[in-house]
C-alpha cells in the first residue's frame, strides 16, 4: 500500500471528525444518522491516492472491513484508520495486478470450498481407503494441498497487515486492531490442514 495512503487517513479532518463524535475508531453505531457520512468521507481520502481514486466505498454493520475485488468495493464496518488502511492496501495490490487478482480469487474460492468438504472427504477417505499406507499417502497430499492453496490469502492478508502497521502513526493500536483478525484469517485457513493429518490418527 501506498504510504501516504495511511497517513492521510491519519490526518485526515474528515476521519479525525467521524472518529471523535462517535467516541472511539471502533464503531460507528452510537450515530447511527453519521452512517451516509462514512463512505463520502473515506471516499474523499481515498481519492488522494491514484491507484484508488474510483473505488466505491460502502458501509456494512455486520462486518470490520473487507475488499470485495468483483465489486471493486471497500466495504466498512468501523471507521478505523487501519482497518481502512488494511482494505485499501487489498485494494491496490489487486488493482495493480489482474493476473495476481485472479489468482487469489481462484484461491480463494476453492479454500473455501475445501474448508466446507475437509472434513467430509477425510472420513470418506478412512471408511472408503482400505490400506492404511495408501490412505496416509493420500491425507498428506490433501494437506498439502490444503496448505498451498491457502498461502496466497494469508500472504495477502499479512502483507496488507504489514503496510498498514508500518504505516500507521499509533502502530500499537494498529497492532491491537489488525493481530486478531490475521490471527483468525490463519486459524481458518489451517482448519483443512489439520483436519486431514487428525484423519492419519483416528
Amino acid at each position: 500500500m501506498a504510504i501516504s495512503t495511511l497517513k492521510t487517513l491519519a490526518d485526515a479532518p474528515d476521519l479525525a471528525a467521524l472518529v471523535s463524535r462517535l467516541r472511539g475508531v471502533d464503531s460507528y453505531y452510537n450515530e447511527p444518522d453519521s452512517v451516509p457520512e462514512i463512505p463520502e468521507a473515506i471516499r474523499r481520502i481515498l481519492e488522494s491516492n491514484p491507484a484508488l481514486a474510483d473505488v466505491r466505498v460502502e458501509t456494512n454493520p455486520d462486518i470490520r472491513g473487507g475488499y470485495y475485488p468483483g465489486r471493486d468495493t471497500i466495504t466498512l464496518g468501523v471507521v478505523n484508520p487501519s482497518v481502512i488502511g488494511h482494505e485499501a492496501g487489498h485494494a491496490e495490490n489487486v488493482r495493480k495486478a489482474p493476473f495476481y487478482s485472479k489468482l487469489l480469487r481462484i484461491a480463494n474460492a476453492v479454500a473455501s470450498i475445501n474448508n466446507v468438504a475437509a472434513v467430509p472427504a477425510m472420513l470418506a477417505i478412512r471408511a472408503f481407503v482400505g490400506d492404511p499406507d495408501t490412505r496416509r499417502q493420500i491425507l498428506n497430499i490433501l494437506a498439502g494441498t490444503s496448505a498451498a492453496v491457502a498461502a496466497p490469502g494469508l500472504v495477502e492478508e499479512f502483507g496488507a497487515s504489514a503496510a498498514a502497521v508500518k504505516n500507521a502513526p499509533n502502530k500499537l493500536q494498529a497492532l491491537k486492531t489488525l493481530i486478531p483478525a490475521f490471527l483468525q484469517h490463519a486459524a481458518m485457513s489451517s482448519i483443512p490442514v489439520g483436519v486431514y493429518q487428525l484423519g492419519k490418527f483416528i
